[in-house]
């Protein structure tokens, strides 16, 4: 009895076994579906973040405003503490992605099975990781709120100052990275062939230009204060009559800044006194003395849209080095945006008529199949109706012929049977 029950044992426990590797596949597959699902929602958060970054950033240039009556600079607080939140919010959520991303690859690295960070033959990989984790580590740097105060303490100064320059590269340098990373995120998100990958390109492509619109309006304005400064401490540098800050808050009353109507004239622009160039227009405006930031960015905003849709045809520089170079970067980046986007433009067409090619093929297939089929069909059908009407031809002459011989054949019998009669 030992020996029979033992299979039959044998058999539940295999199948036991089974059904909690069956269990297991299932619960491992759901978990991983599960992280899947997650690792998506993070990558959309992600990029709706980055995305997010690039928009707020620009509005640090905001921040300080004109007084025109005391010739001042002052600070919009409220704005100034708004985007200082955002933009600390928004490094959080970088700061978190670059320790995921970084836990990830230790993790690979530090399976015995595989040998993708450690091996030789990958080693452009790592490099190329490593600069990457350098570049995350430098855009989640805190720059713009260490550096804004230190220009705005420049720019507040009587004195002349040269640092300011070093200080706006080192924004835009931090700020380029940043674009870089909406750009790989959206790269890496899920694809969807067909129509709704050439929208989500298009969307990119627009986002792209009004992004650009966006921050080329911000730094106008913000250089069009540093200009106003600028010609402030040009005079200001050659006469004793200035006080120590152009601050708003330490203003002296005593001091009568009239002057400096005179020496930056704006109102009516005289070149060879000061030449303010493609920023007479901001300071002319009056956005610079508005604390309205709605009005600011607007019209900020379709400076920026205007230059750069135009590649900056319409932009009358002064012969100031910086602004020449600003003009420059708008008609390089405005053609830069058209080339990318007439790129696109032409994969698309390039797609679609692959697209329509080929569905013209499988049409012309499927007409040629369904017409051989058609024609075998008539084929049938002319057989047929013509064997019908070579039966409609013939049949009289059938019935005469069956006629006669039953005819041939009643006579016959009639002739057997009389010579039996007669006998009788």
């Amino acid at each position: 009895m030992s020996n029979r029950e033992s299979p039959q044992e044998n058999g539940e426990s295999m199948n036991r076994e089974t059904e909690i590797e069956g269990s297991g596949n299932v619960n491992g597959l759901k978990g991983r579906t599960k992280r899947i699902i997650l690792g998506h929602v993070w990558n959309y958060l992600f990029l709706f973040s980055c995305v997010i970054a690039a928009i707020v950033d620009p509005l640090f240039f905001y921040v300080p405003v004109i007084n025109d009556s005391k010739r001042c600079l002052l600070l919009d607080k409220k704005l100034w503490i708004a985007v200082f939140v955002f933009r600390v919010v928004t490094d959080v959520i970088y700061l978190v992605h670059v320790a995921l991303r970084s836990w990830m690859d230790f993790k690979i690295c530090v399976k015995p099975r595989s040998n993708i960070c450690c091996s030789n033959t990958n080693v452009c990989a790592s490099v190329r990781r490593c600069f990457s984790f350098l570049i995350d580590v430098f855009v989640v740097l805190p720059v713009p709120q260490v550096v804004f105060p230190f220009i705005f303490k420049e720019m507040r100064s009587t004195r002349p100052s040269e640092i300011i320059k070093s200080l706006n590269a080192l924004v835009l340098f931090q700020y380029v990275p940043r674009i870089r990373q909406i750009y790989l995120s959206w790269k890496n998100l899920p694809r969807n062939a067909g129509k709704l990958d050439g929208w989500i390109k298009a969307l990119f492509n627009f986002f792209l230009f009004i992004l650009a619109s966006h921050v080329i309006g911000a730094f106008w304005y913000f250089f069009s204060i540093q200009r106003e400064t600028a010609c402030w401490h040009l005079v200001c540098g050659n006469l004793s009559a200035c006080g120590n800050s152009f601050s708003c808050a330490n203003t002296n009353s005593s001091v009568n800044y009239a002057f400096l109507d005179d020496r930056c004239p704006i109102n009516t622009p005289n070149t060879t006194k000061y030449n303010f160039g493609i920023f007479l227009e901001a300071l002319q405006s009056g956005i610079v003395q508005s604390s309205n930031l709605p009005q600011k960015f607007f019209y900020c905003f379709w400076w920026g849209l205007r230059n750069l849709s135009s590649f900056g045809q319409g932009l009358q520089t002064s012969n100031y080095l910086w602004e020449s170079c600003f003009s420059i970067f708008i008609s390089i980046l405005g053609l830069l945006l058209f080339l990318y986007f007439l790129e696109n433009l032409k994969t698309y067409i390039k797609l679609a008529t692959t697209s329509s090619d080929k569905n013209r093929k499988t049409s012309k297939e499927e007409h040629k199949n369904g017409r051989g089929k058609r024609e075998e069909k008539k084929g049938k059908g002319k057989i047929i109706w013509k064997a019908r009407k070579l039966l409609l031809r013939f049949k009289p002459g059938l019935c005469r012929k069956k006629e006669k011989s039953s005819q041939s054949k009643g006579t016959s019998d009639g002739d057997k049977k009389l010579p039996s009669s007669s006998a009788t």
